[in-house]
């Protein structure tokens, strides 16, 4: 479990640092929020840069309310819902994480970190035929290649294919090279064989 919670950290500093600063920045998000205001931009802020370690009910709340504020665009929604979901499976509210990862993923078919997101929920509640399809959907994006290789090495390691969990370790740290967590899993791995 505790190999879950860091990886969801990891998950929420790659959608908060690589996906959601790209589509909120300053020039996108005038036009992505119909009035503009300090308390609009507050909340927007206080989801995007809330504590995935210590999760509290006001950065939720400020994504919903950040969401609320925002126009029709999907792919703003989208990362919103995602951000507010990771939030939410950060402290332990599974099945309302996996509701706004699954509308952020209908949203926006190609939303690998809601996928993601999805993948760890179905972990978390020890579903391993959802988490290795999900995380499957994510193997080739770019971005969350890692975290899903690593996603599926900790699902096969639970199902107990340890040669699978090897392999899905070694890719992850192929895609990225010297990740500590990873690294560390797979060396207990192999002196458990």
């Amino acid at each position: 479990m505790k190999r879950i919670t860091t990886t969801l950290l990891a998950l929420g500093l790659s959608v908060g640092a690589a996906h959601a600063t790209e589509t909120f920045s300053q020039d996108s998000l005038a036009t992505a929020l119909p009035t503009v205001d300090v308390q609009t931009l507050g909340n927007l802020s206080d989801c995007l840069n809330a504590d995935m370690s210590d999760v509290s009910s006001r950065a939720i709340r400020a994504c919903t309310k950040a969401y609320r504020a925002s126009v029709p665009d999907y792919d703003i929604r989208s990362d919103l819902l995602t951000r507010r979901g990771l939030l939410r499976l950060s402290s332990g509210k599974v099945e309302s994480a996996t509701r706004d990862f699954d509308k952020a993923a209908r949203l926006v078919d190609d939303n690998e970190f809601a996928n993601l997101g999805l993948g760890f929920a179905a972990l978390l509640e020890n579903d391993a035929a959802t988490a290795k399809a999900r995380f499957a959907d994510c193997a080739d994006h770019q971005r969350a290649a890692p975290l899903a290789a690593y996603g599926l090495a900790l699902t096969l390691e639970m199902s107990g294919d340890r040669a699978g969990a090897i392999a899905a370790y070694e890719r992850a740290l192929t895609l990225q090279p010297g990740w500590s967590m990873a690294q560390e899993n797979l060396a207990n791995l192999r002196a458990a064989i």
